[in-house]
């Protein structure tokens, strides 16, 4: 074995090694960024549910809420990777055929190791790593879509189709014969799951759009024609809302990925800087 190398305030051993990555430490820096990044999460949930009130909740609450949560993510990704790559290169042992510039790198590529071992630990952990590497863009689009589709309440939307013929501009809509029949909460079923399953395909298939001219006519005591362009207006203000929604979702869902990969790159370059820290300390044995 060499002799022990002088690189500060304190004499280490310096080894002979195989490898210049010390598995074993990085293996415990991930492990402990993984249990902190939990913890400060649950933490941070903790705080979140006290500071919210459901009887003060409003729009502009829910919005401060949100920003305060990605910071608090943010931050506690940051802060538990840096933990981790600093521990895992404090114990990395340096091997004897390093310069100065080379441990340096060294140090640094086990943080980043570190880093990249908890990421993939963390896809395992949530079940996510199948599902996140086989997702495309317009899954996701088609996922808002239909999302939206159920943000509609449809059975407001079947009160608007029944709803009884009234006065517009003073004039009154001409019906067959006055109201019709009752409607059964068979048939108000059945409507329902036609408004859902048409916002979802983005139209009226043509059977369906007979069906409810038929049963709107019956039900209003609304001429055919009136009755298709109630169908027609209820329909597109629905497929408005539903698009809307969707739009909502989709730019959410895109910040919130260009968030996740901007802090996870900082959490990376933190990982470099408290490996290479961590190293510097385990060379000049101190603390911290």
């Amino acid at each position: 074995m060499p002799p022990a190398a002088h690189t500060g305030s304190a004499d280490i051993a310096v080894i002979e090694k195989p490898s210049y990555i010390d598995w074993s430490g990085v293996f415990v820096g991930a492990i402990v960024a993984s249990a902190l990044s939990w913890l400060l999460l649950t933490f941070g949930s903790a705080i979140g549910l006290l500071a919210v009130s459901p009887y003060t909740l409003n729009s502009s609450t829910a919005a401060t809420v949100t920003m305060a949560a990605a910071i608090w993510f943010a931050l506690t990704q940051i802060y538990a990777i840096g933990m981790g790559a600093y521990i895992a290169a404090r114990l990395r042992p340096r091997v004897a055929d390093g310069m100065e510039d080379e441990v340096h790198f060294r140090d640094g590529i086990t943080g980043v190791t570190v880093w990249a071992l908890a990421i993939v630990l963390g896809l395992v952990v949530a079940g996510m790593a199948a599902s996140s590497a086989a997702r495309t863009g317009a899954a996701v689009v088609g996922s808002a879509a239909g999302t939206a589709a159920r943000q509609i309440d449809p059975a407001y939307t079947v009160d608007l189709l029944l709803r009884p013929a009234v006065a517009q501009n003073g004039q009154q809509p001409a019906v067959r014969g006055g109201q019709g029949r009752e409607i059964t909460a068979a048939e108000r079923d059945q409507i329902s799951r036609i408004v859902v399953n048409s916002l979802a395909q983005g139209s009226i298939p043509q059977a369906d759009q007979q069906y409810l001219t038929q049963i709107i006519a019956d039900r209003t005591g609304l001429p055919r024609e009136e009755a298709e362009r109630r169908i027609t207006q209820t329909y597109e203000q629905a497929k408005a809302t539903a698009l809307e929604t969707a739009d909502t979702v989709r730019k959410a869902t895109s910040f919130a990925g260009f968030w996740i990969v901007f802090i996870m790159l900082a959490a990376g370059l933190t990982a470099w800087w408290g490996g290479t820290i961590g190293g510097h300390h385990r060379d000049d044995g101190t603390w911290y």
